[in-house]
């Protein structure tokens, strides 16, 4: 009614303007987060977007005290490794989950796609893109983390645990949907090469695992105990770092 008597020209163009002032509107509302995060997703794509945000990914795990999450490799302490092995199995589920909704089917594709999405070469390679400065400042740099991918998969791992445990559900499912959309083939090669099992034995294994790193562990000297229960301690060091353990025998105190 508004446009009754308006010329018919320009009774097009205010249609138009009124049409490209609600599109913009709904573009803002896609990605603002206010509606469904697929059809934002999809919305992103459409606009030449090459991968899902991760906003409130950054937001939650930005809340992270960074020596909750480093791992020994890094300077930080052994019980991260429990962490992390708690924070794989909740990013492994939402991962899963996002590859039902994808509606990825057959058992060698979802494989495929989920150890490459997971695999610790692709999350070393954007850990600068999912971890803020807070915690990139802790790290080596760079060229110094990409010889220590384990690490890096554990820090993001445990990183995720503590997201999970403040209740950061979204934040996890915004992760899940930013690792498989980046993940590439040469991730899923990668990622073959080290399954759960072969993981499991290198967590099981610090003192091999230290000394892949360039690290050393000392012979473990007796420095206690009964000879029927005899204490023995092992020492160990990582450039500048120097740790002691101890144990029951000469091999406990230097797998400790």
């Amino acid at each position: 009614d508004a446009l009754y008597g308006v010329p018919a020209r320009r009774r097009m163009l205010c249609v138009l303007c009124l049409a490209r002032a609600r599109y913009s509107h709904a573009s803002r509302g896609f990605l603002s987060g206010r509606v469904n995060p697929r059809l934002r997703q999809l919305f992103a794509q459409q606009a030449g977007c090459t991968s899902p945000g991760l906003a409130r990914w950054h937001s939650a795990v930005s809340e992270v005290n960074g020596w909750l999450v480093l791992p020994m490799g890094f300077g930080g302490e052994r019980h991260v490794t429990t962490a992390a092995w708690h924070g794989d199995k909740v990013l492994g589920a939402a991962v899963a989950r996002e590859l039902q909704a994808q509606c990825v089917g057959g058992q060698d594709e979802l494989t495929r796609r989920f150890c490459a999405a997971v695999s610790n070469e692709h999350m070393a390679a954007h850990l600068d893109q999912l971890l803020p400065l807070t915690l990139l400042t802790l790290l080596p740099p760079a060229e110094e983390r990409a010889a220590q991918v384990h690490d890096c998969g554990t820090l993001l791992e445990a990183c995720v645990e503590r997201v999970h445990h403040s209740g950061g559900a979204d934040a996890i499912e915004e992760l899940a949907r930013y690792l498989l959309a980046t993940a590439t083939d040469t991730d899923a090669d990668a990622s073959e090469g080290e399954g759960g099992e072969a993981r499991a034995r290198r967590e099981a294994n610090p003192k091999g695992r230290l000394l892949e790193l360039g690290g050393s562990v000392g012979p473990a000297e007796q420095v206690g105990g009964a000879s029927h229960s005899p204490l023995f301690r092992a020492a160990a060091s990582l450039g500048e770092r120097r740790l002691a353990a101890e144990g029951g025998s000469k091999k406990a105190a230097e797998k400790a």
